[in-house]
């Protein structure tokens, strides 16, 4: 299944001289847990950096200055990036080998499509395990309608 099926298209995005004052704010306005910077390329919105709300605490807690702080300066520069024809198992690995639980999802051009995180995935994994465990029942619903072919006997 391609991931362009299942991510979400409303992406939360914020320009990286923003302050982290304004890019919190936006966080708690939308209630996200990350935010894509993007910068603008003919028209187009092309992913330069992720951040998220753990980059925001841990950079608060060790700057001297955190008024002064911009996106930019505790973004993760040049995400990971996903294209919308990716399967998701192939974005699990990943997520798993980077150390991440949100990858911006793009559009051939590069331009931003979407995101998915970690909990999207893991929902519409659990809704397949249900799914598949529900195969048994079925087939046994089935059969309780149906009668056996009598035994065929075999001469020799």
């Amino acid at each position: 299944m391609a991931i362009k099926s299942v991510c979400k298209t409303d992406v939360v995005t914020i320009d990286k001289n923003s302050t982290l004052l304004s890019v919190s704010t936006v966080m708690q306005n939308y209630h996200v847990g990350s935010v894509v910077v993007v910068e603008g390329m003919n028209g187009k919105r092309i992913p330069a950096g992720i951040i998220t709300d753990r980059d925001i605490a841990l950079a608060l807690i060790s700057s001297t200055k955190p008024q002064e702080l911009r996106v930019e300066h505790i973004m993760q520069s040049a995400p990971i990036t996903v294209k919308t024809n990716e399967g998701i198992f192939e974005i699990i690995i990943k997520m798993r080998d980077g150390g991440i639980k949100r990858i911006p999802v793009v559009n051939d051009d590069g331009s931003l499509y979407g995101i998915v995180c970690a909990d999207d995935l893991l929902t519409l994994m659990s809704e397949e395990i249900q799914n598949l465990s529900k195969i048994n029942e079925t087939q046994i619903n089935k059969e309780k309608g149906t009668t056996l072919p009598a035994e065929k006997t075999i001469t020799m």
